[in-house]
């Protein structure tokens, strides 16, 4: 009976969990940076990036950390221990892109209450049907601008599932004969071959995009802003290059440092790191990265800049909104309604943000 095991349940059971192994390596279409990146993509926006690096269930959250980032949002953490929802309020004269709208009419959809700042959990099942619309409509961007195939590959993962249930049946059977039969080793064969089974479900991707050689730059850029991301101590980030030579945009609010002097150079430099945090969240080292700007924002205060603002405000607001619903990923499921600055409902966004009662 062990011969008729190992042939019939152990050497299929290899096959298809070495069959889903490569389908995971394949699903991760992995590229190289070539370089170190200090800047976002240009043109894009986190949410699309998101799903650039398969990031899907962290891109509402990095996308609502981006507009805090950006000083369009506040987000509001109740108080320490209560777990109440998040509060967030729009900014005055914040101006929305569309692709902003979009997301805040996503995250807080038509629902409403009478009080002032409203902060009850979202609906988890409506809230999960709303991103998921948003992240396929992004997707078919994304196919549309041709940097992703307008389908997902299934096929492999749907079929190496049945075959893994298939398989669970057969070792089924030898399970219930090798016991009746008092056959030990054919039950540890066995049991060995449903584990490689149960471990292919695991393992194999139910699908993947394709990306299309136009993503190849953007990805590239990608994972060299991820290798950044990844040195935040400052021995190691010297050791790459020193982030003195990244050039800085215009969009990217400071002064190149060759001519910011050296007193603006360290904020120019937090500013820089700020903006990242939403890409640090995407690539899961938010918690590293915001150590990092509370580090900078106390060597910032230590040398009497005039122009520090709220730098270290919106970073520890972030902070504590990210504590108190216990992960990043729980953020964007656990916000209050949107408010403006002097604590109105936000009218005009979408049509779907009304005004609070008195």
């Amino acid at each position: 009976m062990l011969t008729a095991a190992v042939l019939l349940a152990v050497v299929p059971a290899g096959i298809i969990l070495v069959l889903g192994l490569v389908a995971r390596v394949v699903a991760a279409q992995r590229v190289n940076a070539p370089i170190v990146q200090y800047t976002p993509p240009r043109g894009s926006t986190v949410f699309r990036d998101a799903l650039l690096v398969d990031a899907d269930r962290r891109a509402p959250s990095a996308a609502l950390i981006d507009l805090a980032v950006k000083r369009k949002v506040r987000l509001i953490a109740g108080a320490p221990g209560t777990r109440e929802p998040i509060g967030v309020e729009l900014i005055d004269g914040a101006v929305l892109t569309v692709d902003e709208t979009a997301l805040l009419e996503t995250l807080f959809g038509p629902e409403h209450t009478g009080t002032r700042l409203r902060r009850f959990s979202a609906d988890r099942r409506a809230l999960a049907g709303r991103l998921k619309t948003l992240l396929l409509n992004t997707e078919h961007a994304l196919a549309r601008d041709g940097l992703i195939a307008e389908r997902r590959v299934t096929w492999p993962g749907t079929t190496l599932t049945v075959l893994a249930y298939l398989g669970m049946l057969v070792e089924g059977l030898f399970l219930v004969f090798a016991l009746i039969g008092g056959d030990l080793s054919a039950l540890i064969a066995t049991l060995i071959a449903l584990a490689a089974t149960i471990a292919t479900i695991f393992i194999t991707p139910a699908w993947w995009r394709r990306f299309l050689p136009a993503a190849t730059p953007i990805r590239e850029h990608l994972a060299g802003l991820r290798r950044y991301l990844e040195v935040a101590e400052a021995d190691r980030l010297r050791a790459l290059q020193s982030p003195n030579g990244a050039e800085l945009r215009s969009d990217a609010a400071p002064p190149p440092y060759a001519d910011a002097g050296e007193a603006s150079a360290p904020l120019a430099r937090f500013h820089l790191n700020e903006r990242l945090l939403p890409y640090a969240v995407l690539f899961g080292l938010e918690r590293e990265w915001i150590a990092k700007l509370k580090l900078e924002a106390e060597t910032l205060s230590h040398t009497n800049l005039d122009t520090l603002g709220d730098l270290v405000e919106v970073t520890a607001d972030i902070a504590i909104a990210i504590d108190a619903v216990g992960s990043v990923v729980e953020l964007t499921a656990a916000v209050g309604d949107l408010v403006d600055g002097a604590g109105s409902v936000v009218e005009g966004v979408g049509g779907i943000f009304e005004t609070f009662g008195s």
